[in-house]
């Protein structure tokens, strides 16, 4: 396959120094394995999660000053999980010259959608180390911030400045669908007594559903209802049998 070097910079928007880690951003495994070992892109993929992190981060805080972390959390995953980074690509172009081996150019493009994700991760690491922390981040906004998602600054309008009561919907939930008994416990408390960490678990009918760490129980308390809640609306957890009950019962009385 023929990697055409100068228009995939040219849809970058950045030169790099470095054309072999150019090309390597581009090298999907099966490529590399179907080219006798060659080097893959998937170490590039693994650092540039990282940075993206980190930077989604940074511009988060800067965007978004009044957002309590719940929100922040919730903001980072809208743009950094696997469905905006693969689009962020398609609509970029860039995904074409992704260098796929034979067996696996013809697959679907919804089996590419993962090699996408990655292959921005990728590209992230391969112009911070050719280029620098500000190459990376350009890239980032102008692929990225510029064009996913409008809806964060839709919901933000209406939720900044507001705190989310994450337990307080969790608790409505678990209430309206009648899914039990909704506890938080103390599942590790590290650190020393001036600065612990505390690693909260919610539990329903004392089976955990999701668990988090903060520096107060409360905070714990809070990221882990708003993970349990995403889990519950997803269905992942069945509602209490109203038979199995009544089952129990006439098992014992007899």
């Amino acid at each position: 396959m023929i990697f055409y070097m100068h228009e995939c910079e040219e849809k970058l928007g950045y030169s790099f120094k470095d054309k072999t880690l150019l090309r390597l951003c581009f090298t999907h495994s099966s490529y590399a394995h179907e080219h006798g070992g060659v080097k893959n892109n998937e170490r590039l993929e693994y650092f540039g999660d990282s940075i993206l992190g980190f930077i989604t981060a940074e511009y988060l805080m800067n965007k978004f000053p009044k957002a309590d972390e719940g929100l922040l959390t919730e903001y980072k995953q809208q743009l950094v999980s696997s469905e905006p980074l693969s689009r962020a690509i398609d609509k970029s172009g860039l995904g074409e010259f992704l260098m796929f081996g034979e067996g696996e150019r013809r697959n679907s493009p919804e089996h590419h959608r993962s090699a996408m994700e990655n292959l921005f991760e990728a590209i992230v690491a391969g112009i911070y180390l050719d280029g620098g922390l500000e190459e990376s981040k350009k890239f980032i906004k102008k692929f990225l911030f510029n064009v996913i998602p409008l809806s964060i600054r839709q919901k933000q309008v209406k939720t900044e400045g507001v705190a989310v009561d994450h337990k307080g919907r969790l608790q409505d939930f678990v209430q309206k669908n009648k899914l039990g008994t909704l506890l938080y416990k103390v599942k590790e408390r590290k650190g020393p007594d001036h600065e612990p960490t505390f690693t909260m678990a919610v539990t329903l009918d004392d089976k955990e559903i999701a668990c988090a760490v903060g520096r107060k129980k409360s905070d714990a308390e809070k990221l882990a209802a708003q993970k349990a809640l995403k889990i519950l609306e997803k269905g992942k957890v069945k509602k209490k049998s109203a038979n199995k009950g009544q089952n129990q019962k006439r098992r014992n009385a007899r």
